[in-house]
């Protein structure tokens, strides 16, 4: 869900994250919470695209994880974690991550 400035309306997206490198182990539970940093104004379906970047984690029991993206329209867009993901496993991770949005609506 992009959320905007308030007054602005809210836009549901559907997307896919990848890791491409070392990923041993099994979690469960992952949230992301992103901002997005754009050098363009807001339209309706702006985040649909391509994103890609860094990403890397570890959980013992409990676990922190983060993905830094750039991608989206002409490239000009970037996601960047306000909030670390928590999830729940044992498992180490890292390599290139990719995210493909499209708007759900």
């Amino acid at each position: 869900m992009f959320r905007g400035v308030p007054g602005e309306p809210d836009e549901p997206y559907t997307g896919t994250m990848t890791r491409v490198g070392l990923d041993v182990g099994v979690t469960t539970g992952s949230v992301i919470i992103w901002t997005v940093f754009a050098d363009t104004s807001r339209h309706k379906g702006m985040l649909t695209g391509t994103y890609t970047g860094a990403s890397a984690e570890m959980s013992i029991a409990a676990g922190l994880g983060a993905n830094v993206l750039v991608g989206g329209s002409h490239q000009t867009l970037a996601l960047q974690p306000v909030s670390v993901q928590g999830q729940i496993g044992l498992d180490i991770a890292a390599g290139v991550g990719s995210l493909d949005l499209h708007p759900s609506w």
